[in-house]
């Protein structure tokens, strides 16, 4: 039995690694999973070792293939992107891709903000993020992917800014509690539209429970 071509580790979380996991069984590669205990890593101790990986930082992929060790999430899936033509027909698709997944990565940013804050804090900077920061962003990838045909972001192929949105959207769902696309009903259909995609179905329906849900 051959080994997998990628190796995929990160911690028992969704958050930024699904997305990668998403499209790594879209594209039908079977992938070593690879899952930290977020607790160890953390521990002031020091006793895991943090130096295999680059920037002492997870997601971290390695490729068989070729031998590349990568770090950070967004450019991983940039890479396995291009590696298996999921960036678009033209440098502008590409570009929008990049547009996009910088948008989604704003929005990301806002949300970890109110992370480790007061209670009043916590609540007045979620109810900013949801009364500014969604509607910001939120209405123009409405209206764009409306403009598109609803099916993808970019182009009339599916591209890695799909996987990335769909699971982000998940994500902002889930760790405010709030329904972020109740508003938005073109970004729901594209999110099932990804979730619904068979293998990326198959992948949901096997993965490992996680009990935080994101």
């Amino acid at each position: 039995m051959t080994s997998p071509k990628y190796k995929l580790i990160y911690f028992d979380y969704h958050w930024l690694a699904e997305p990668i996991r998403l499209l790594l069984s879209y594209v039908k590669e079977d992938f070593e999973d690879i899952r930290l205990d977020w607790e160890e890593w953390e521990k002031p101790d020091g006793k895991m070792d943090k130096s295999p990986y680059p920037y002492e930082k997870l997601p971290i992929l390695e490729d068989a293939e070729n031998g590349l060790k990568l770090g950070q999430s967004f450019s991983i899936l940039r890479y396995l992107g291009r590696k298996h033509n999921l960036v678009g027909k033209s440098e502008m698709e590409a570009a929008k891709c990049d547009e996009y997944a910088d948008v989604l990565k704003d929005i990301l940013k806002d949300m970890e903000a109110m992370w480790e804050k007061d209670e009043k804090t916590t609540l007045d900077m979620k109810t900013k993020w949801l009364e500014k920061t969604i509607p910001r962003y939120y209405s123009v990838i409405e209206s764009d992917l409306k403009k598109n045909g609803g099916k993808y972001l970019v182009g009339d192929a599916i591209t890695w800014v799909d996987f990335l949105c769909a699971q982000m959207n998940q994500l902002f769902t889930v760790y405010p509690k709030t329904d972020v696309l109740a508003n938005y009903p073109t970004i729901r259909q594209h999110q099932q539209l990804i979730f619904d995609l068979p293998d990326v179905k198959a992948w949901i329906t096997k993965r490992p429970v996680n009990p935080y849900e994101w």
